[in-house]
């Protein structure tokens, strides 16, 4: 472990665990969910995770949060069955939003926290999931999309266009706040104000990589790598 690298790159080069861009992109914003616990499994809170790649950046907050005991066999994708909190885990793009309309629909007066990266946006599933809950104000889903704009193929938005989606969520009644993911202030204090009395969509404005330019500047290299000491070295220079 080096003193001078994140958590999340000392824990990915321990494990030999990949998708580390991913992780950097989201970890402010999950460690703030979970550390004013405005998502809390002991109080009976679902978890349904779309973007369950770059497990690090849950792993950690989960541990401070007494959620995990050890990080040990444990896989840089996180798996429903290995966490008896996480009601869904699936890296079929998709699936996740509507596997919460269900948990919803039977489980009133719970949060059911649903996390995806932005190219999920892309998917027809998604959108029908997002009229549907919008449509009969399923206002126990709160999802949080990581809106880092990079896709394992390219810039989302250069892929496939997702900012008219934003305006299709307020459309079909949703709350959508969109601010810097990074930002761990202005998150908790933008989630206080929320009412959450209609379905809430946080937009988290990403960096994949975040705070490492030699991953910044080449995102496809770094998507799939695991980390020897020269990664490590590139990375303190």
């Amino acid at each position: 472990m080096h003193n001078k690298l994140c958590e999340i790159i000392n824990l990915s080069f321990d494990n030999k665990w990949s998708h580390i861009p991913s992780a950097l992109s989201m970890f402010d914003y999950v460690t703030t969910i979970f550390e004013n616990k405005f998502i809390d499994p002991h109080n009976g809170d679902f978890i349904v995770l779309g973007k369950p790649h770059g497990g690090q950046a849950y792993y950690i907050p989960w541990k401070k949060a007494g959620l995990i005991d050890t990080y040990s066999n444990l896989t840089t994708v996180v798996k429903e069955e290995n966490h008896w909190f996480v009601n869904y885990s699936s890296d079929i793009l998709g699936d996740a939003l509507g596997v919460s309309i269900g948990i919803s629909l039977v489980n009133k007066g719970k949060n059911i926290w649903v996390n995806i990266g932005d190219a999920v946006l892309q998917m027809g599933n998604t959108l029908e999931a997002i009229q549907y809950i919008g449509h009969h104000n399923l206002n126990n889903i709160i999802l949080t999309i990581d809106y880092n704009n990079a896709q394992r193929c390219g810039v989302t938005n250069e892929i496939l266009n997702i900012e008219p989606v934003f305006k299709f969520l307020k459309n079909y009644g949703w709350d959508l706040n969109i601010i810097d993911g990074h930002d761990k202030k202005l998150i908790k204090k933008k989630w206080n104000e929320c009412n959450f009395n209609k379905p809430t969509c946080f937009v988290f404005k990403t960096l994949k990589g975040k705070g490492y330019p030699k991953i910044l500047n080449n995102i496809a290299e770094w998507h799939y790598k695991t980390l020897n000491e020269t990664d490590i070295r590139q990375l303190l220079e």
